[in-house]
């Protein structure tokens, strides 16, 4: 199978906590997330991806099994479920998180804000 690439969220400005469109994945079993921030004017930004096995009723975080912020690669070894791959954004910035295992049949990205704003974009390559 080759990889496709989802746009979780094209580039736009986010006022409030929220989450994106939902897409289907029912068909990989592994995912890269990237996320890059270009502006923001905010005390606390969190973004983490969420899984759902039921067709999108209920949702789950997603894990990611190594996290990536600008140039610096960190491993997570016991990855848990509240692991946010964006935690704390200052300044515009890139983030990309890796999923070895998506045992999921839908996907969004989910995001929580304090602050004013922030503009971000972020794509999903699955395989």
């Amino acid at each position: 199978m080759s990889a496709q690439r989802i746009e979780l969220m094209a580039s736009a400005t986010q006022v409030a906590t929220g989450n994106s469109a939902t897409f289907a994945v029912s068909t990989a079993t592994m995912a890269s997330l990237g996320i890059d921030v270009t502006a923001e004017n905010m005390t606390d930004f969190d973004a983490w991806l969420e899984g759902s096995d039921d067709g999108g009723t209920t949702w789950y975080p997603v894990a990611p099994d190594s996290i990536t912020i600008g140039s610096t690669r960190v491993v997570t070894r016991n990855p848990t479920a509240s692991d946010a791959v964006v935690s704390h954004a200052v300044g515009a910035e890139t983030f990309a998180a890796e999923y070895k295992h998506l045992p999921w049949d839908r996907v969004r990205l989910a995001w929580a804000l304090t602050g004013t704003d922030i503009t971000f974009s972020a794509s999903l390559v699955v395989k």
